[in-house]
């Protein structure tokens, strides 16, 4: 599998996560707001994940958005605004899959999935910009 069917699937979990959240925010009474903000860190976790081994790096296994969006930096320009809703993030990931871990209210899943749909947004659409490895090698064997 190239590395483009692997970011691919990567942004294939990644959305079903997004979805999800939104789902479960928008149908369900009463809101799971711990299931809804779990969804919001993994999916970005996937998706920075992804970015990451569309650079070629072999990425760690951590939650710690923060951490993942800081070893994008490499790459990329993280603007400090999205370091800081990585960092906000990371919590859902692990704490909140434990009772008493945390203590979740309706307006941090509002501020979740705001922060969470800002970062998809660009996140997506970096990754959209990646080239793909095939094609490039059809056209340098093809002299485009």
């Amino acid at each position: 599998m190239g590395n483009r069917e692997i970011v691919q699937e990567w942004l294939t979990f990644a959305r079903m996560d997004f979805l999800a959240a939104k789902h479960l925010y928008d149908s369900m009474y009463p809101k799971p707001l711990e299931i809804i903000c779990y969804h919001c860190q993994q999916s970005i976790e996937k998706l920075l994940k992804g970015a990451l081994i569309s650079n070629g790096v072999m990425i760690k296994k951590t939650h710690d958005l923060g951490l993942l969006a800081e070893m994008l930096q490499e790459y990329v320009e993280v603007p400090i605004e999205y370091l800081e809703m990585c960092d906000e993030l990371t919590p859902y990931g692990v704490k909140i899959r434990y009772p008493q871990e945390l203590t979740i209210e309706e307006y941090h899943v509002k501020k979740a999935l705001a922060e969470t749909e800002k970062l998809y947004a660009w996140l997506t659409e970096l990754l959209e910009g990646i080239p793909d490895e095939q094609q490039e090698k059809d056209d340098s064997v093809n002299g485009r």
